[in-house]
């Protein structure tokens, strides 16, 4: 199974001997080029669709922010099953080369101005090299220093090394069932997620009630200030303490936004988080998704807060309900006017009303949402570990 050429992955399918050849990518597959439109252009669902850069996720097509346009005499190539569709110019330097292949025929549709198509009889194997380091150092290279694109022609120009066409078929085959178990275990997460959303919008409303022992429903909840029912203390800044060998990690936006796994470390601990605190975000851009979006800590000793992040302690109740109330809660969304950035005050934390039931409550509902995070915890690293195998695979059997 392992070869020593340089033209030759380390791991291949057996009976397969022959050495992989270089070629330009525009020698294996065909290209074809994205629509432009204006504004006035944009119609309502019966239009053609226009695939773009927010239509692709996890290398999957998906309904987000779709647009629609009715233009006479398209003289764009439609897309077709089997394309795969690549984003080729984007404001985030991270997301060119994002892309994903057509699993199912799509009626009346083409790709916008900023992503390009490619057309293969073997499109699983190219679809698995795009998901390559190789091709990831090809954009690194290939980038513009102020726009952040890759052109067609630089498109044209990669060079990669390709085996015969059956093995491209089996190793295409072997990806593609690969893709296929990560997106099965992607959507057990997303239905976990929706289920925990939907009892939170049930028991939040209070449509859904918990009862005591005796079988009777919990007294009616109050209302009651942030403030009285938890402190508040803001972070401080930090960067003059930012180290790769810092102890303690750094709570921030990023951190927040990105569910912790985005991490700084720090040297020193000026603003100590311990367990059952929880931290919000108190700063982002417009319509961000970061404003308010809330932490839970779990251990003692281990992070320390950053400026614009807030830090309730001293909390009165359960802390994971707490933390599920307040998290993105919509009495703070509503200072995002959509156009400045959005900075948070305290006073506009702390004296937001809550619906407050008594303890008893408050630990059942802090307990189900446990478990929901729990089993979503689980799913998760279950998913990243199927990436982590796929990448494995990915480095060795590609040259």
């Amino acid at each position: 199974m392992t070869n020593e050429m340089k033209n030759e992955p380390e791991l291949r399918f057996p009976g397969f001997k022959d050495g992989w050849e270089e070629n330009f990518i525009s020698e294996v597959v065909d290209f074809y080029s994205g629509l432009t439109y204006s504004p006035d252009d944009i119609t309502n669902e019966k239009g053609t669709f226009v695939i773009r850069s927010s239509n692709i996720k996890n290398n999957r097509l998906i309904n987000a922010d779709n647009v629609y346009v009715n233009l006479k005499n398209l003289k764009v190539e439609k897309v077709d099953k089997g394309d795969i569709i690549v984003v080729v110019r984007n404001g985030s330097r991270k997301l060119i080369g994002k892309h994903a292949l057509v699993s199912t025929y799509l009626n009346n549709t083409v790709i916008g101005a900023f992503m390009t198509g490619i057309r293969s009889d073997y499109n699983l194997f190219i679809n698995a090299l795009l998901d390559t380091e190789n091709f990831k150092r090809n954009i690194h290279m290939n980038l513009g220093a102020t726009i952040n694109q890759i052109t067609t022609g630089m498109f044209k120009k990669m060079k990669f090394y390709f085996p015969k066409n059956q093995e491209q078929q089996i190793i295409g085959d072997f990806f593609s069932k690969l893709d296929r178990q990560i997106e099965l275990e992607e959507q057990k997460l997303e239905k976990l997620e929706e289920q925990k959303k939907g009892y939170m919008q049930q028991i939040f409303s209070q449509k859904l009630r918990f009862k005591d022992e005796s079988g009777k429903i919990y007294p009616d909840w109050e209302k009651r200030k942030l403030n009285e029912i938890a402190d508040f203390q803001n972070g401080k800044a930090h960067e003059s303490y930012v180290s790769e060998t810092g102890n303690y990690i750094l709570v921030n936006s990023k951190f927040i936004s990105t569910e912790a796994q985005v991490k700084k470390y720090v040297s020193q601990q000026l603003t100590p988080l311990n367990q059952q605190d929880i931290a919000i975000v108190m700063s982002d851009i417009p319509n961000g998704k970061a404003l308010a979006k809330c932490f839970l800590v779990e251990e003692n000793n281990k992070y320390s807060l950053n400026q614009r992040i807030g830090r309730l302690y001293n909390i009165l109740g359960d802390s994971r309900f707490v933390y599920a109330i307040l998290n993105r809660n919509k009495q703070l969304l509503k200072y995002d006017s959509g156009v400045g950035q959005t900075n948070l005050k305290k006073s506009e934390i702390t004296e937001i009303m809550i619906n407050w039931p008594v303890q008893d409550e408050q630990q059942k509902i802090g307990n189900l949402f446990r478990r929901f995070d729990d089993f979503i915890e689980g799913q998760s690293q279950k998913i990243e570990l199927l990436k982590d195998r796929k990448k494995g695979f990915l480095q060795k059997m590609f040259v």
